[in-house]
């Protein structure tokens, strides 16, 4: 039976009804992940009810999802433990992320795959939005709080080789890349560090209302370059809209943030861009609005271009 298309098992239901100290009632598998399975559950407490979300690590939909799900089989236990701690911290510091209720790291409660209970936010993913500036200025906005939080994490992981790049086979302008990963060959520019999401991007976001009320997926947060943060997320947004969204976000970020975003680092995020994203995209969005693959690489050419032209 695939994982990705039942529900919880009874053994996994059972750990969340001992952990909630309440009756789990309903479940519905939620949409966009690739590393995870998610199901929101309701639960019963009797005199009233409320919901939580269950993550669960198993089977993936992309080679990407599939090279984490490796590394959680791998070291899932130290995985789930640090995503457990990193939601309580940077819950107990005042960002909205949900918090922690339980969590089961080697699986042996949950049916074998690793788990994490936790809090449901308001809110949901929004990617079209109807007020783009203001989306992007709160985007911005939330990305600079982060960056302020005080929370201990471990070192930043390298993204890309830099030594050995690898340009995708659908660019239609590899003196483009090529000219990226000139730069990147350089010494790397000795960044201020700071706490930072590491996955920081649209469909980690919720909305409600036009106003941005939580970040989710903070499996990956360590102390590294907040400019990785940033660069990572205006690749997404190029992905799906364009250079120009791309664009004005860095510059609602530097308005933020009071201070110019790195070139160097925003070459960095944007050529881990591959192939496979014209695969793992739309399942994120999952169906939520258009997604133009045709022209997805072309336009990561263009903010590309875009971040050479600021060197």
């Amino acid at each position: 039976m695939d994982f990705r298309r039942r529900r919880p098992s009874s053994q996994t239901l059972d750990w969340v009804e001992r952990v909630a100290g309440a009756r789990v009632v309903a479940w519905r598998r939620m949409t966009g992940g690739i590393g995870s399975v998610v199901h929101r559950l309701t639960i019963d407490h009797g005199s009233y009810r409320d919901v939580l979300v269950l993550r669960q690590y198993e089977h993936a939909d992309s080679d990407m999802a599939e090279r984490f799900a490796q590394a959680v089989a791998a070291g899932g236990a130290a995985l789930v433990r640090h995503e457990a701690a990193t939601l309580r911290a940077v819950h107990d510091a005042g960002l909205p992320a949900p918090e922690p209720i339980a969590a089961d790291a080697d699986g042996r409660e949950s049916d074998g795959h690793p788990a994490i209970l936790m809090t449901r936010l308001p809110g949901r993913l929004d990617v079209t939005p109807a007020d783009p500036e203001g989306w992007l200025r709160q985007i911005a906005a939330m990305a600079v709080r982060i960056h302020d939080v005080q929370v201990a994490a471990g070192p930043f992981e390298e993204r890309i080789d830099a030594a050995a790049p690898v340009i995708p086979a659908s660019a239609t302008r590899p003196a483009v890349w090529e000219a990226a990963f000139g730069i990147l060959r350089q010494q790397a520019p000795e960044p201020a560090t700071c706490f930072i999401h590491r996955d920081f991007q649209l469909f980690n976001l919720l909305w409600r209302r036009g106003r941005l009320t939580g970040v989710v997926d903070w499996t990956r947060s360590c102390t590294g370059p907040a400019d990785f943060d940033t660069g990572h997320c205006r690749l997404n947004l190029a992905v799906m809209f364009g250079a120009d969204w791309a664009e004005r976000l860095r510059l609602a970020y530097e308005a933020e943030a009071g201070r110019a975003i790195d070139p160097w680092w925003d070459l960095y995020a944007v050529t881990a861009y591959s192939d496979e994203w014209r695969r793992f995209i739309p399942v994120q969005v999952a169906g939520r609005a258009p997604v133009d693959t045709a022209g997805m690489t072309s336009r990561v050419e263009d903010l590309l271009e875009a971040t050479l032209g600021r060197l």
